[in-house]
């Protein structure tokens, strides 16, 4: 079973272009949404301006909220829900434009029609005063700075080599995520993503930024690998979950059949939250239990929420 994943820290700009997504391997293996900068991500943390959420949709299984983060690079929608009572909590309590660090799941909602759209479903939603604004947004920024120029070297002929990065002090979680970017998106316009980080040197530093500091952003392979290693923040693995009891298994088998049933006879493929609980009651299964067993099983990655309400079984793993 997986532990609980590390929080990577990306900007909105490389969370709105994280279109794939795949699933670990293993038993109840989670699911991860690959950036084209070199995040696997099955958990974020983000800062920006949050403004006040929209006004709550009340369903049988509970209230969501939903809300927009806005950091120099772009904006992403976050919501919470039932099955975040703190998130709720904390994003309600937001009366007016807010910054705050934001920590949670990304999900990825592919429509029948359009383009897939990530947004992540908070855990945690902590105003933060401006100084600490500021410290997380610019390590926010180096830390893309860095997994891009990653993302480049393996592309780039007879380099790559793992053992040669591991060498340079390069983690084996940042590593594997490069290569899952590499495999997923065989090429990224860079530049793009270069001017986004300008902008966050822009709202750090003003427009007269150092031309030093400018020109630690120009595309391309930048400083050495050894150099970049020293700024970033190291990882650490991750906490384990407890097992749950065999009553809590056998809780959530019942409801992932009603839950496939339901995705088989929807038009989206997906099990709607009202109807998951109308006939998880004919089950004898109340409120509060389905909550629990779906709230577990979307944390250790058995379900996706790509939108609020919308459930569905994870997919399996990629093939080799």
């Amino acid at each position: 079973m997986t532990g609980r994943e590390l929080a990577w820290r990306v900007l909105a700009q490389e969370l709105g272009a994280s279109l794939e997504a795949e699933k670990g391997a293993g038993e109840r293996a989670a699911s991860y949404l690959i950036s084209p900068l070199g995040a696997r991500m099955n958990r974020v943390a983000m800062v920006g301006t949050v403004s006040a959420p929209e006004a709550p949709r009340t369903s049988v299984s509970g209230t969501f909220r939903r809300s927009r983060l806005t950091d120099p690079t772009g904006t992403v929608t976050l919501t919470a829900g039932s099955f975040q009572p703190r998130a709720l909590d904390e994003l309600e309590a937001i009366s007016g434009p807010t910054r705050v660090l934001l920590v949670g799941k990304p999900t990825l909602y592919r429509g029948i029609n359009g383009p897939p759209v990530p947004s992540v479903r908070a855990e945690a939603v902590h105003p933060v005063p401006d100084a600490e604004y500021r410290s997380l947004l610019a390590e926010a920024a180096v830390q893309t700075l860095e997994r891009l120029r990653l993302v480049h070297h393996l592309r780039t002929p007879a380099t790559g080599e793992g053992a040669d990065l591991r060498a340079a002090g390069m983690s084996a979680h940042w590593i594997r995520g490069a290569r899952a970017t590499v495999q997923h998106y065989p090429a990224t316009d860079a530049a793009r993503f270069y001017d986004g980080l300008r902008a966050v040197l822009i709202a750090l530093e003003g427009p007269e930024a150092p031309a030093a500091r400018e020109q630690a952003l120009a595309p391309g392979p930048g400083p050495s690998m050894e150099s970049a290693v020293v700024r970033r923040t190291p990882v650490a693995p991750p906490v384990s979950h407890s097992a749950p009891p065999a009553a809590l298994r056998s809780l959530e088998a019942r409801l992932l059949e009603i839950l496939d049933q339901l995705a088989e006879e929807s038009n989206d493929g997906y099990a709607d939250m009202d109807d998951l609980a109308e006939r998880a009651a004919r089950f004898g299964i109340d409120g509060d239990r389905m909550e629990e067993a779906l709230n577990y099983l979307s944390e250790n990655g058995t379900l996706e929420e790509p939108l609020v309400g919308k459930f569905r079984r994870a997919e399996g793993p990629p093939p080799d």
